[in-house]
């Protein structure tokens, strides 16, 4: 019992050690993991929010954007044809649609910046 106490103190002397020894020399990995998290993602700071959902008579689009050239709102019915489309001129805005004229169901709200799709949002239609 004695040689197995002695045995197991040694292998965490030995360890520690080791550890403070190999503690100077710099993990090459660890700059990158740094500089990786610092990085804001572009998808991120985009904001679309849809309300209320399911809507009646009318839903609020509410947008925060940054982009460079051009934005685009565009709504689209379950089979993929476009029934609403608008520039967004500005950063942020809040616009009301009228649904009134829309079918029942489930429509897709598409945010596109420069060309590529950033994000869709679902909202359901029930008069």
């Amino acid at each position: 019992m004695k040689k197995l106490l002695l045995l197991v103190a040694s292998v965490i002397i030995y360890g520690s050690a080791f550890a403070s020894q190999n503690a100077s020399i710099e993990n090459p990995f660890s700059n990158q993991i740094q500089e990786d998290s610092s990085v804001v993602n572009f998808y991120d700071i985009q904001k679309l929010k849809l309300y209320p959902n399911p809507a009646t008579d009318h839903f609020f689009i509410e947008y925060d954007i940054i982009f460079v050239k051009e934005a685009k709102l565009q709504i689209y019915n379950t089979i993929g044809a476009v029934v609403y489309t608008r520039i967004l001129d500005e950063r942020q805005d809040n616009i009301k649609i009228s649904v009134s004229d829309y079918k029942n169901g489930l429509y897709f709200c598409s945010l596109k910046i420069d060309g590529k799709l950033l994000k869709t949002r679902k909202i359901l239609i029930n008069h």
